[in-house]
């Protein structure tokens, strides 16, 4: 009888997004976040995570190298495969897969690097709640109350801070589960860019964080994220 695999959870880590509130075509992953890139912080976490079995950057073609450098400078061994991708996420993510074909990853952990402060419990406990539900998600519970605004500034309702929770990076969903959504695997039903974070999130398992992971999109977010690690 075949040895059954004790890890099959792979990390996508998507690291090909620009910030054009920062400054001008810069990719954020690769801005420093203390003494390290913003990449970086995310690689050691997912490296340093036991569920994790191997990692693949989805990075701009001209970023590939970076990361190679990246993976030895920061001692990443589980970085397994580099690959080019795009400015839309939906076809990063396929860019991803498509880099797992020959790998035995019935898991996958989708994770934004411009959300730094993920942390390897969270990981793990996204990966705990993928395998038991097919579908998990880190998240922040909301103190305040939120409101609904489908237009313009004028609330529509009102949601009480206790049911309302922040969603966030990490998300682990089942692969055959992520490829129908794609429609990349057996089932088409390819979901839409605009329509891809609600699709994705929806049914998600909630996977408490154990400290906010902001996304960085502005100076002031750097600023923010380097108190919040003491980096």
């Amino acid at each position: 009888m075949a040895a059954i695999k004790s890890h099959n959870a792979w990390a996508v880590i998507i690291a090909c997004g620009k910030s054009e509130q920062i400054a001008q075509d810069v990719d954020t992953a690769f801005l420093q976040l203390g003494e390290q890139p913003i990449l970086a912080h995310s690689l050691i976490a997912f490296e340093r995570c036991h569920e994790i079995a191997g990692i693949v950057v989805v990075a701009s073609k001209d970023r590939l190298e970076s990361v190679v450098g990246m993976a030895r400078m920061y001692g990443t061994p589980k970085l397994k495969k580099i690959v080019g991708g795009a400015i839309q996420k939906t076809s990063s993510i396929k860019a991803g897969l498509s880099a797992l074909e020959d790998e035995d990853a019935s898991i996958i952990v989708l994770h934004e690097a411009s959300q730094p402060c993920v942390t390897p419990h969270v990981i793990s406990e996204t990966i705990k709640g993928a395998k038991r539900y097919g579908l998990a998600a880190a998240a922040e519970k909301m103190d305040i109350p939120v409101a609904v605004v489908p237009k313009g500034l004028k609330a529509s309702k009102s949601l009480n801070g206790n049911s309302v929770w922040a969603l966030e990076m990490p998300v682990a969903i089942k692969r055959d589960q992520l490829e129908k959504m794609l429609g990349t695997g057996k089932g088409k039903a390819k979901v839409e860019e605009s329509d891809f974070a609600e699709k994705l999130y929806k049914g998600a398992y909630l996977v408490q964080t154990d400290r906010p992971n902001l996304r960085i999109r502005t100076v002031s977010d750097i600023q923010i994220v380097s108190a919040a690690l003491r980096v």
